[in-house]
């Protein structure tokens, strides 16, 4: 569930008007963020493990406008990428620069306890952020990201009516 914030208005009162849902989120590169999206990858690396305070939360899974190439993955990984998203051409279709769906982040484990797969960097040391209730969000909703991770993300208002 989003978080409700208030939101001031100049004159400094507070309206049921003000009320703004917020979530947590991560910006992820394509085509990780869609891979999550479709339910095809549950586990998000990372180097380090969540903050605590986003284990049981629904998160945000943001696209980044970070746009991929080819030579940015091994002949496998495409592959596998190809097979998951059913389109050669997902490179130039996934959205960029947008909030692709939300989740919660059930746990976090070190890599060496999960199964790893072609969708993560499973080298030792690392952690697997257990991704599950995936929302696809259709469309998706257009956002600037940041490099952090639970950067607040303002749900629209048209999405929480």
């Amino acid at each position: 569930m989003a978080q409700e914030i208030f939101v001031k208005r100049a004159s400094g009162h507070d309206s049921d008007s003000d009320r703004v849902s917020v979530l947590p989120a991560i910006t992820l590169w394509q085509p990780w963020a869609s891979l999550i999206a479709i339910g095809a990858k549950r586990y998000e690396t990372r180097s380090r493990p969540a903050p605590s305070r986003l284990i049981g939360r629904r998160i945000a899974i943001h696209a980044a406008r970070r746009r991929v190439r080819p030579k940015d993955f091994d002949a496998d990984t495409l592959q596998a990428i190809n097979l998951a998203i059913n389109d050669q051409c997902w490179m130039k279709k996934l959205p960029l620069g947008a909030v692709v769906c939300t989740a919660v982040l059930i746990e976090v484990l070190p890599v060496e306890r999960v199964l790893p797969d072609l969708f993560g960097d499973c080298d030792p040391g690392r952690w697997a952020w257990r991704l599950e209730e995936v929302t696809l969000l259709q469309p998706p909703v257009p956002a600037r990201g940041l490099q952090t991770w639970g950067w607040r993300w303002v749900v629209p208002v048209e999405m929480t009516q």
